[in-house]
């Protein structure tokens, strides 16, 4: 499309002082060869590339050639800097038209000057036809620019910029006229042929006005000591301007450019460069501002010349919005229930727009605006009779229905509390969600320190199962979820937990997933999770499952009570007497531990002076014991005791048929599972379903 120059620009705003003109230095090397830029004393470097240098502001800005690279090393800058306390300080008034005289009749140090001066200037301007009875609507803005001079008597408001005054540093003497021409956005109004209105982009010139009749100045005394110092910075990166000839926004993801042989492109803001077709991503090496146009590179190709060309392969820009008289638009989703619309917009001299339809789908709320929606279709029509608004702030809200067949016959059930398909979501919004997906390898003929490869990483479980049916014990092989690998033992036993035979051909299952939250749920099956899936997901096998929240859980033994005698009825409170032993529960709690316990009443009952035995609820006798050990049961599904009772807890004086009561809570919550099935012709040649339980400990 075009052809442009790289620019390599450094600006160091750290020396903060004012610089004698004729005093800086710049070296650096590139690829090992030493480079410099020399101080010209009129606010210019010359000698390996080019720059300028703003003397009252210490700003430095380089256009080295060749430019180095980050990896080169730091710019090395000599200079010479303003010693003195406080600079002289006044101000003066500005004269309209013409230039401005200041002579203060005091000499000034060359390169130490800076004026202040507050400008306006038109943003935009809308132009309405002729025998509209509307006035032109016309947006200013101020702005603050700074008059510096180059050691040379020279005024200007930008590095390199034209020449704005003079200043004469014996007298002090000042001449200036600091206003520039300028381009603005004109927005004209046209008549449509048939009927309506139009606007037109355009553009129009102007030249700055003042914003205030004074300005303020600043210099430092000639006889002011200096020193002479030197500082490094490091080599930023790589600034490339590709529309220098224009002031239009780009639009993003449309830029492809080239420099040195290697390809760029711009993705949301970033530069990347060895782009992919297949992922479409590459490696980031920059950013992009689409306001300006400007390019950083941080990884560039090395020794690159300021004269290099950047060939711009595309780049797509816009003008803006044009205001409109008229907007028309259909809803995403139709139809809409009646008087549920409501649509907002900004004009163009900022005034806020909302607008609310009735019942017969007539839209009202601001002066002179009319429109109508048909809320069958979800077409909306609008007629803005007042100030145009700006495109790209209409915003509306509204309520559609979807309406789906349902036949009762099929749902098998009453339909009249089902939504009208007879389906009802699995999954609503706010659900939390896993998506999980289980690969198999099959190993024919496993051999020790075989190390078995997934294919993708951070699993969630793995296991190896041979043809019987049993699964490798866990001790013999060791899994590598970053590398996404599993490695037999070596030595090898095939053999499961119970140290039983597993028989070879063996199968490796390898599951992945992802948990978050859903923030789209389509009856159609589509789900949107609040997370990107952390990698591809293969389809057919990948399954979508609801989790249950149960919050913090925590085992606990509670509500423990002594009875005299039991009679076998599960009871909360004490049946009867009390018995005259007691379990010391201060000194020995009952023990219980997240992994063993379960949701029970417990009993345990004395079957002689020193002997007991203890039943639960639903469990049944599980073990007997005696006040000389420790009791703990083992909960066989876990391995770990539903509790501990410590021996030394028992006082004396316990008889027959005394009973020690008392309650466990387990550290999961119990679940119901049920499940509807349509009666009909079978299509799955297997039904089954599973549960997972899942848990974060802090």
């Amino acid at each position: 499309m075009s052809m442009g120059t790289a620019t390599y620009h450094y600006a160091s705003a750290s020396i903060k002082r004012s610089l004698s003109p004729g005093s800086v230095v710049v070296n650096w090397n590139t690829g090992g060869q030493p480079y410099t830029l020399t101080d010209d004393g009129a606010g210019n470097l010359t000698g390996d590339g080019s720059g300028t240098v703003s003397y009252s502001t210490g700003l430095i800005f380089i256009n080295p050639n060749p430019a180095p690279t980050p990896s080169d090393g730091d710019y090395t800058i000599d200079y010479q800097d303003w010693q003195g306390t406080n600079k002289v300080a006044d101000s003066f008034t500005l004269s309209e038209p013409g230039s401005t005289d200041y002579t203060p009749s005091a000499a000034m140090r060359e390169g130490s000057v800076s004026i202040q001066i507050t400008l306006q200037r038109i943003t935009e301007k809308w132009i309405h036809l002729s025998g509209s009875g509307k006035s032109d609507t016309i947006n200013h803005e101020a702005i603050e620019v700074t008059l510096t001079d180059d050691g040379a008597g020279n005024l200007r408001r930008s590095k390199g910029g034209a020449s704005l005054g003079t200043v004469n540093y014996a007298t002090g003497a000042i001449s200036l006229d600091p206003r520039q021409g300028y381009v603005y956005k004109v927005y004209r109004e046209k008549s449509r042929f048939g009927s309506g209105n139009y606007w037109q982009n355009d553009t129009g010139t102007a030249t700055e006005t003042y914003a205030d009749t004074s300005a303020s100045i600043t210099w430092a005394d000639p006889g002011d000591p200096v020193e002479v110092r030197s500082t490094t910075r490091p080599i930023p990166g790589l600034t490339i301007d590709l529309t220098p000839t224009s002031n239009r926004h780009i639009v993003p993801n449309s830029v492809i450019f080239e420099l040195g042989g290697t390809e760029y492109r711009d993705q949301n803001g970033a530069i990347i460069k060895d782009w992919s077709p297949v992922t479409n991503g590459g490696t980031a090496v920059g950013s992009i501002d689409y306001a300006t146009g400007l390019v950083t590179l941080e990884d560039y190709p090395a020794s690159t010349p300021t004269s290099t060309p950047v060939t711009l392969v595309s780049c797509l820009t816009t003008l803006g919005q044009a205001p409109a008289n008229q907007t028309i638009f259909r809803t995403a989703g139709a139809p809409l229930r009646e008087g549920s619309l409501i649509v907002n917009a900004t004009d163009i001299t900022g005034a806020q727009l909302i607008l609310n339809a009735d019942t017969a789908g007539n839209l009202s709320g601001a002066e002179g605006v009319t429109g109508f929606v048909d809320t069958q279709t979800g077409l909306v029509t609008i007629e803005w009779g007042g100030e145009p608004i700006i495109p790209g702030t209409v915003r509306y809200s509204a309520v559609s229905y979807s309406f789906l067949p349902l036949d009762a016959s099929l749902v098998g059930l009453d339909a009249t509390r089902l939504p009208s398909d007879g389906r009802v979501p699995q999954f609503n919004l706010g659900d939390v969600i896993v998506v999980s997906n289980t690969q198999q390898q099959e190993v024919v003929t496993a051999t020790p320190g075989q190390v078995i490869d997934f294919g993708r990483v951070n699993q969630a479980e793995v296991w190896a199962e041979g043809a019987n049916g049993n699964r490798l014990a866990a001790d013999q092989y060791t899994l590598d979820t970053d590398a996404g690998t599993l490695t037999l033992a070596d030595p090898l036993s095939l053999v499961d937990d119970e140290a039983n035979a597993v028989t070879e051909p063996l199968t490796v299952y390898n599951r992945v997933e992802d948990m978050g939250l859903a923030t789209d749920v389509q009856i159609g099956g589509q789900i949107s999770l609040n997370i990107p899936l952390s990698q591809d997901y293969t389809a057919g096998d990948t399954i979508a499952s609801a989790a249950l929240l149960y919050g913090d859980l925590r085992a606990r033994a509670h509500n423990t009570f002594h009875q005299q005698a039991w009679s076998g009825v599960w009871s909360d409170e004490l049946i009867g007497n009390d018995t005259t032993a007691k379990y010391n529960l201060v000194s020995h709690p009952i023990e219980v531990t997240n992994q063993g316990a379960i949701q029970e009443r417990w009993a345990i009952r004395f079957t002689s002076s020193s002997g007991f035995e203890v039943i639960g609820e639903t469990v049944g006798v599980v073990a007997t014991g005696n006040t000389a050990t420790d009791l703990a049961p083992t909960n066989l599904a876990t391995g770990a005791p539903y509790f501990t009772v410590r021996k030394e807890g028992w006082g004396s004086g316990w008889v027959s048929g005394n009973t020690l009561r008392f309650n466990t809570d387990g550290g999961q919550a119990p679940f119901w599972v049920a499940r509807t099935i349509v009666a009909g012709r079978a299509v799955e040649e297997e039904d089954q379903f599973a549960t997972q339980n899942r848990g974060d400990a802090d």
